[in-house]
């Protein structure tokens, strides 16, 4: 067990919770029509010795939750088989034999080809491992509960909010489809991501004086809230699989509250990006900003509550983030310019005309991918450990192939965004 990588990672598992993502890839690998034998993934409880603290606490929320992924399916407007929670193992999870029927119901209007794809286009430099894993600690290791978020996410990333899309277009896209709330976003650089905390987390700097909610449309707020979210995660490296968020409330007032951008980005971190979110600063809140708050904490999840913390001057910001990231305008040490933003010029994106390499690193992309389907495969049928230990080893290595040769596809497949030109930016 590796002491460097936080609990629930891929590297450091418990036994359950390595089960808990053996169950996850299960699921997915039959929905996407992979043969793999699942028996000794869903087989109860009782009959490999008695049920762990987490098992009996999904086990009581199934109960509590009536039929499998009852709150997602009416969310949708699907509808699920009476009696599915009777056929549960007593982990809280699908068995086998329900697999594929409930996850027809769950990925409906979906299918497993696209399903598939789009779960491997959405990993940047991340782990697929780690990845899922997001899923399952922020449903408390409860399977079903994790599938339905996971089948939402990629529903929302498929058919509504499109964000690779977003990502891969990136600045020069808003230029193109002369969207003026989206580029005034942009060149307002309302948020920018600069620099890092103290644990190596990537800061999303946020300044709010600058939002008035007629500069744009809400769709175009919302897709720049995208942008700035996918930009984040091209920040992170394994194994540091978060970041944090500060705004600067400085010279804040009523005519910049807008409620509808708060609500959005709370239910994308919530529900679409969980586990992204280290620490949330609200610095030099003023004072007409309690009642908004008294608002604004209602709609939040415990666990994102948590992460939120009040700042006031510079000896509090310096606790969590170095000096010499903390912007000048705050007391620290960085000079940058947050105004600077210039409009990318398209020559920067010579590389996305360049078919050829693109398609022979997306070969070798597809070749490891088919390696680390079979070697889970492997993994979910193994019964025994060192042999379990080994395919896991070998996971951890393909994932780290993948991150390699994201890096290398990226400026073939992604927009080259402000950080790509001023080097902020290295994958």
């Amino acid at each position: 067990m590796t002491t460097d990588i936080a609990t629930g990672r891929i590297g450091n598992l418990s036994k359950e919770q390595e089960l808990k993502i053996k169950q996850v890839w299960a699921h997915m690998l039959t929905h996407w029509g992979v043969p793999v034998d699942t028996k000794n993934v869903f087989q109860s409880r009782s009959n490999r010795g008695g049920e762990s603290k987490s098992d009996a606490d999904s086990n009581k929320n199934s109960k509590k939750g009536g039929k499998l992924f009852g709150k997602f399916l009416k969310g949708s407007g699907g509808s699920s088989k009476s009696g599915t929670s009777d056929q549960r193992d007593r982990s809280g999870s699908l068995g086998a034999k329900q697999t594929t029927e409930e996850l027809e119901t769950l990925f409906s209007g979906l299918e497993p080809s696209e399903v598939r794809e789009n779960f491997w286009d959405m990993l940047r430099t991340d782990y697929p491992d780690n990845l899922l894993l997001r899923f399952l600690r922020a449903r408390k290791w409860d399977t079903h509960k994790a599938m339905s978020m996971i089948a939402h996410t990629l529903r929302w990333r498929l058919k509504e909010a499109k964000p690779d899309e977003v990502i891969m277009g990136g600045e020069l896209a808003a230029y193109k489809k002369n969207e003026k709330g989206y580029i005034k976003n942009i060149e307002l650089s309302k948020a920018t991501i600069r620099g890092f905390d103290n644990k190596g987390r990537p800061i999303v700097y946020v300044r709010p004086r600058l939002h008035h909610s007629s500069d744009q449309t809400e769709d175009e707020m919302k897709e720049y809230c995208l942008l700035i979210i996918e930009q984040t995660r091209l920040f992170l490296k394994e194994p540091v699989d978060c970041a944090t968020i500060l705004f600067d409330l400085t010279d804040f007032s009523m005519a910049n509250m807008d409620y509808s951008p708060v609500q959005y980005l709370i239910s994308c971190f919530e529900a679409h990006y969980p586990e992204c979110l280290g620490h949330l600063f609200i610095h030099k809140a003023p004072w007409i900003f309690p009642p908004i708050w008294n608002i604004i904490k209602n709609w939040l999840d415990p666990v994102v509550a948590s992460k939120i913390v009040f700042t006031k001057n510079t000896s509090d910001l310096v606790k969590y983030i170095p000096e010499k990231h903390i912007p000048a305008s705050l007391g620290g040490d960085d000079k940058y310019d947050f105004d600077s933003f210039k409009k990318p010029d398209e020559s920067v994106d010579a590389k996305l005309q360049d078919h050829e390499t693109r398609n022979a690193i997306q070969e070798k992309r597809s070749a490891i991918i088919k390696s680390y389907i079979d070697t889970t495969v492997a993994w979910i049928e193994s019964t025994a450990e060192k042999e379990s230990s080994e395919l896991l080893q070998r996971k951890i290595e393909l994932s780290k192939q993948l991150s390699d040769n994201f890096r290398k596809l990226d400026p073939y497949i992604r927009s080259r965004s402000v950080y790509d030109i001023n080097g902020t930016l290295e994958l």
